[in-house]
Formats: C-alpha cells, sequence, structure tokens
C-alpha cells in the first residue's frame, strides 16, 4: 500500500538498531568474506561472543543478543576445542551462545532446510551464523536462479526468529583484477547485492585488514586494522 511521505515524516519513527554498530542492522544480513586460512571463522566465532556476553566488537559497540554458530566445514572436535580456546576470554552466560557442528549440510535440501529451521524456532536466536556459504549451499553459486532461490531460503530461515540477523561466511573469488573488495565476493552478484554488509578481510604485509561497505550505516566505516592473538582478536 503506498504511503504518502508527508504523512510518514511526521511521525514518530524509531531509528534502526545493531547488533553490531553500523555494520549488523536488526533483521540484517553481512556476508564476511576473504581469502583461505586468513581466519574467517575465528573473526565470526569473536563476533558471537561478543554480542552473546554484550561487549564491544572491534571498537564497535553491540547490543547483546543470543548467538547461533552454525559450522559446516570444519571437524566438531576441532571446533569445540577452539571455542574452549576462545571461552577463556569472555565471561560467558548460559543459554546464550549455542553452536553446531554438522559439517556439509546442503540448505537447498527440504531436509536438511526443515531440520535447521526447526533449530532457529527453538533456540529464538537474534544473530545466525553460518559457516560456510560453501558448506552449506550445494548449488551452483554462479546460477543467479539457483542463488535467489537459496537467498529465498535463508530469508525463511531468518524468519522463524524475530528480529535476527545472519552473517554468512563466504570465499573470495579468483579474478586478483578485481578493483573494488565489493567484486571478490565469489560466485554471482546476487548475494553481495542482496546483503546488508559486505565486510571483507584483506590479508596485508602488516597484518590484517577490515574492509567494510554497509549499506544501512550512518557513516563510513573506515577500514579496521586488527589481529589475532591469545585465541582473541583486537584492533591493531
Amino acid at each position: 500500500m503506498p504511503r504518502d511521505v508527508f504523512d510518514l515524516v511526521q511521525q514518530e519513527i524509531p531509528r534502526p538498531e545493531y547488533y553490531v554498530q553500523d555494520i549488523l542492522p536488526k533483521s540484517g544480513v553481512m556476508l564476511v568474506y576473504g581469502e583461505p586460512k586468513v581466519k574467517k571463522s575465528w573473526l565470526v566465532q569473536h563476533l558471537a561472543f561478543c554480542v552473546s556476553v554484550g561487549i564491544p566488537w572491534l571498537g564497535l559497540t553491540t547490543i547483546q543478543g543470543r548467538c547461533f554458530l552454525s559450522n559446516f566445514e570444519i571437524s566438531p572436535i576441532s571446533y569445540q576445542w577452539r571455542l574452549k580456546d576462545m571461552a577463556r576470554n569472555f565471561e560467558l552466560q548460559p543459554q546464550m551462545l549455542y553452536e553446531e557442528s554438522h559439517m556439509l549440510m546442503y540448505l537447498e535440501e527440504e531436509h536438511n532446510f526443515n531440520t535447521f529451521k526447526q533449530w532457529v524456532r527453538e533456540l529464538q536466536p537474534q544473530v545466525i551464523i553460518l559457516d560456510c556459504l560453501a558448506a552449506c549451499y550445494g548449488g551452483d553459486e554462479n546460477d543467479g536462479g539457483q542463488m535467489a532461490n537459496f537467498i529465498e531460503k535463508l530469508t525463511l530461515i531468518k524468519a522463524e526468529s524475530p528480529n535476527s540477523s545472519m552473517v554468512i561466511v563466504h570465499h573470495t573469488n579468483k579474478n586478483q583484477m578485481a578493483g573494488s573488495s565489493t567484486d571478490r565476493a565469489r560466485g554471482h552478484s546476487r548475494l553481495a547485492g542482496w546483503v546488508d554488509t559486505l565486510c571483507y578481510i584483506a590479508q596485508q604485509p602488516t597484518g590484517v585488514q577490515l574492509q567494510i561497505k554497509a549499506r544501512q550505516a550512518t557513516r563510513e566505516v573506515p577500514n579496521i586494522n586488527i589481529r589475532f592473538a591469545n585465541y582473541n582478536w583486537s584492533v591493531n
């Protein structure tokens, strides 16, 4: 139903809220991508710990929320040890951070989709993390139609938990000549075009840098130089 903008601007409208300041809006989607072995999984795991506790992440404020870490790539034992190692840096609270290490669970398949949707319905997480796309999507990443169908599946999963946001871990393509970080996400452009925030992890000579493009941000988010030490990420 069309709305008269004159009437709209007279109303008291709450400003958008973010689970992570400027880059992860409530009900939004963020794509975290980079080359292999740049510690993408460690980074999103750290984000989940920070949001579940309600403390800043890399200098960005957070709103505390229940997080669901879904690992489809790393073996369950290895992943659980990663969680134990990182947990030393946090004062965790019960029922605020959940994980599932299923490995290769293609969510476009009906049984897997229904199972995962049920988990979200039961847990009611505020932040859902899928790590990584290649291990939870078995279709052709470069096919626009298939990717559109998968995006619809992800939207339905998010709808199971009100105001939930989603973080998707992904890889870069092989185009070394790409002029912008926004062109480095692997697969069809539908995915990069759908998400609210692109978070590219760039390996630099001096360390690791986050290059962020966020369409809902209230400001231009500057690049963030970060480092990983003692199972903890910090601003460099």
